[in-house]
């Protein structure tokens, strides 16, 4: 009896020791996955995700988060609409995020499934998982339930949107400025003869300036080596005459806010600086911009003392060069979610930004605001097409607002690409 169990004991022994072996090594992969989620980058984290959940295809966790990557991959989001589906069939109140071993979703699952029906223009479906979502939450759980009374809100507001779009002209620019590679974050001077944008290349960030002649736009020259930028860095802001170019850069997980100057006499541009304390804290500095003369910079912060989470602020250059301790544009501006991207134009009579705190039609939308004597007004919304049931970021204003450049992400192009505007500013 014994000589028939020592080969069964020896088969068993073999199969856990294998078990064990591929199990600690999609833990490993796991954590791979989930260090590249915490610091966005989705393209990564996803194939991670997909190997494991090959193995484990009835783990709702990996679900959960492979539907999370392809919602934050541009023209990708549409895929996440399974995963999102089958992570809210098994949902925990007890979710232990980063843990291989949870096998269930989090409640959050239906948020974000909801969002990417928004984003689809499902919106029947979206508002019932909205609703969802918020049947789930509890009296004191006031922040989630504030958003998700935003997502209901904006799947009304879209539909207003879709059913009265404005006549906004949206045309690519030329073949020069628009390759392989996502284009973004595009400025220009008072002229809007140049463009100086990033190109999220496969190993850096690209800060490129191509001029217009005759209609057509010159080949792009890289700046990185003149500005000596390096990192995760992107354009934010230009003063009007092309002379101050405003960056913002990822340091140790802080952005911060450079500027260059054009020096004339050697025809290229300074070293980056930093700008300082007053400007730069401890916190996320992402945008600024600068007005027509150069000694007010408009940028959004989320720093401690605002209204909610980024908020945009405006300080002012002193005669000796300094820069004043920053001012709150106030609450019709600035809400208890996000405002970023903040653009004056060049009469400074108009702000330009974007909001996921106004009114929206999901997500951030692009909307501006009215100077009045020495306030801003209640901020408007651009409308359809210029804004979309996604996340529409950054409009830059040319000369007084009439027209400007854009980046978004279409079907068509598939990762950003910068589009130059001319905006219906009518109110219907």
């Amino acid at each position: 009896m014994r000589t028939r169990l020592l080969p069964v004991f020896v088969l068993v022994f073999i199969f856990s020791s294998v078990a064990g072996q591929k199990n600690s090594y999609f833990k490993r992969v796991f954590v791979d996955a989930e260090y590249y989620l915490l610091y966005e980058e989705y393209r990564d984290a996803l194939p991670l995700y997909q190997e494991i959940y090959k193995t484990y295809p009835t783990n709702h966790n990996l679900a959960y988060r492979i539907g999370l990557c392809y919602l934050n991959i541009p023209n990708e989001k549409n895929k996440s609409l399974s995963y999102f589906e089958k992570a809210s069939q098994n949902i925990t109140n007890d979710y232990k995020e980063g843990y291989f071993t949870e096998t269930k979703a989090p409640r959050e699952a239906f948020l974000y499934y909801g969002r990417a029906l928004r984003i689809s223009g499902n919106f029947e479906k979206a508002l019932q998982v909205f609703n969802t979502y918020k049947s789930m939450l509890k009296a004191e759980d006031t922040n989630e339930i504030r958003i998700a009374n935003k997502e209901i809100e904006s799947i009304s507001f879209a539909k207003e949107m879709i059913s009265n779009p404005k006549k906004h002209v949206i045309e690519p620019v030329g073949r020069n400025i628009r390759t392989r590679f996502p284009e973004k974050n595009p400025l220009s001077d008072s002229t809007g003869n140049i463009i100086i944008y990033t190109s999220v290349q496969r190993f850096y960030n690209a800060i490129l300036i191509s001029q217009r002649d005759t209609g057509f736009w010159g080949n792009p020259l890289n700046l990185n080596s003149q500005l000596y930028a390096d990192g995760v860095i992107q354009t934010v802001g230009v003063s009007s005459n092309g002379s101050i170019l405003i960056l913002s850069r990822n340091d140790n997980d802080a952005s911060n806010l450079y500027y260059s100057t054009f020096d004339k006499a050697k025809n290229k541009w300074n070293p980056i600086t930093k700008f300082p304390k007053e400007i730069n804290t401890k916190s996320w500095e992402n945008f600024g911009s600068l007005s027509s003369n150069g000694d007010t910079l408009y940028f959004s912060s989320n720093r401690e003392g605002g209204f909610g989470g980024f908020d945009i602020y405006m300080s002012t250059k002193t005669s000796t060069g300094e820069w004043t301790y920053p001012v709150n544009l106030g609450k019709n501006i600035n809400t208890p979610f996000d405002e970023i991207a903040p653009f004056v134009t060049e009469n400074s009579k108009k702000l330009f930004f974007s909001s996921n705190g106004h009114i929206t039609m999901g997500g951030f939308d692009l909307l501006y605001s009215n100077r009045n004597n020495n306030s801003w007004e209640i901020p408007l919304n651009l409308g359809a097409p210029l804004n979309t049931t996604d996340d529409d970021t950054f409009l830059f204003p040319v000369g007084n607002g009439n027209q400007g450049y854009l980046s978004k992400a279409t079907a068509e192009s598939g990762d950003e690409d910068i589009y130059f505007v001319k905006i219906d500013f009518s109110i219907k």
